[in-house]
């Protein structure tokens, strides 16, 4: 749980469940920077390879997912950035990400 600046309690997984549904996301971890929420985003290579996407729509891509998610949360619970990673995240053996190596 994130506490929020004025005292909300934000979940990371339920904002992460919704940027995973945003399009080209294979798995997503929400952070708090500074008081800033930053979504961590592993992308689908394969479906934007598929998709024929030229440089210019692939470096949109962070952006689009921040504003197509921010659209489903309320003014507390806004993610301010979207930063990608270059290789998956690391996981449990029960295939749940180790959210403390991510901060």
């Amino acid at each position: 749980m994130i506490l929020g600046p004025s005292g909300q309690n934000i979940y990371p997984e339920e904002l992460e469940a919704v940027v995973n549904n945003q399009p080209y996301v294979l798995e997503s971890v929400v952070v708090d920077r500074g008081g800033k929420l930053v979504a961590l985003v592993f992308l689908d290579e394969q479906a934007i390879a598929k998709a024929l996407l030229d440089p210019e729509a692939k470096a949109e891509i962070p952006e689009n997912i921040r504003r197509g998610a921010n659209r489903q949360f309320p003014g507390y619970s806004q993610i301010a950035k979207v930063e990608l990673m270059d290789k998956p995240f690391e996981k449990t053996p029960k295939m749940s990400i180790r959210r403390f190596l991510y901060k």
